[in-house]
């Protein structure tokens, strides 16, 4: 049970450990890969202003939010990251980012250093990754950019993004990354989502992939035990069902609810926009702007609230119905895609 600054104990909300805010500051990137679900590249230049993010962090604490996680495009371009993360600090956020690892050097050491955790990320082996990624360079700037975290002291993660093609080099990565200290590696099933729609679409995982996956995390998390742990993005559809219960505060309802009860995580897009669960999650579900988070306009969210629990309660019926194993978070997205009519 983790204390909130009211006082007040913190059960746990969904399926994510900590009650997370995913923060998108930007779409712009150095790079523009094939299978982007936000669609970033070098030509994009949405930014998102730091007074409004300044301003919202009280309020998100106060709402129950424990982590600002953050991506983007990417996360170590924008401008104002130093003074970001020393206002997340003091209100006692605990910090984390994914990167390309282009920038992850000895040059942009202070902001490194003022994360409490960072990830780089993944697509494959050097041909598969630098293809995606559409860079020659990509795979050696990521691998050096774990090199420099582990010389500087710095916990490392990677983060694998698992295609078809890329299945079979997973455990090849998995052991390149115990060489070079890396303390975790999260396996993340490729979304239909963004530039991926176009450009990535023939390398979906298949059902039968799809339990693969979960089986070799399953064995490799046994194998390197105690080096490095293996997270996969993916749970047998009877175990999210069994645990249920982790959504009663989401499910339960009341005046006092706050914004993390139902929805962890919190995504906020370049754009200031508040998007229950995922980056591409339906717009229509979209729970306003950031400047909503200020206390005398949250009875707009609040209005919001009983829609997204409705949709929930949903999702969780339909996950009980399914078998074999599902990617919690895009089985949201999915179910919301085909629900646009549950009710306001």
């Amino acid at each position: 049970m983790t204390t909130h600054p009211s006082g007040c104990g913190l059960a746990r909300s969904g399926f994510l450990p900590d009650r997370t805010v995913h923060l998108h500051p930007l779409d712009l990137c150095n790079l523009a890969c094939s299978h982007c679900y936000s669609a970033s590249s070098p030509l994009r230049r949405t930014i998102l202003p730091l007074e409004p993010l300044l301003a919202a962090l009280p309020r998100l604490r106060a709402e129950g939010y424990e982590v600002i996680s953050l991506s983007g495009g990417e996360p170590l371009l924008y401008p104002w990251l130093g003074d970001l993360l020393a206002a997340a600090k003091v209100e006692g956020f605990r910090t984390a980012a994914i990167s390309n690892g282009f920038r992850v050097s000895q040059r942009h050491r202070p902001v490194i250093e003022a994360l409490d955790r960072i990830a780089i990320s993944f697509d494959g082996l050097e041909a598969r990754h630098n293809a995606m990624r559409g860079n020659g360079q990509a795979w050696a700037r990521a691998v050096a950019g774990l090199r420099y975290l582990a010389e500087i002291g710095k916990p490392a993660a990677a983060a694998f993004t698992v295609t078809r093609d890329s299945l079979c080099e997973v455990p090849d990565f998995i052991e390149l990354c115990a060489g070079l200290g890396v303390r975790a590696v999260q396996l993340r099933p490729l979304v239909m989502a963004g530039r991926a729609r176009e450009e990535a679409a023939g390398l979906a995982l298949s059902e039968a992939d799809t339990a693969r996956l979960w089986l070799m995390a399953q064995t490799l998390q046994l194998a390197w035990e105690g080096e490095v742990a293996v997270h996969v993005d993916l749970a047998p559809a009877e175990a999210l069902a069994a645990d249920a219960r982790a959504w009663d505060l989401a499910l339960t309802g009341g005046a006092d609810q706050r914004l993390s009860d139902v929805v962890n995580p919190l995504v906020v897009t370049p754009e200031g926009r508040l998007r229950p669960w995922t980056y591409d999650f339906p717009e229509e579900f979209d729970l306003g702007q950031l400047r909503d988070l200020a206390p005398a306009r949250r009875v707009w969210i609040a209005l919001g609230l009983p829609r997204l629990r409705r949709l929930l309660a949903r999702t969780l019926q339909a996950a009980a119905r399914e078998e074999g194993f599902l990617d919690w978070f895009a089985f949201q997205r999915d179910t919301a895609s085909q629900c646009p009519q549950v009710p306001a």
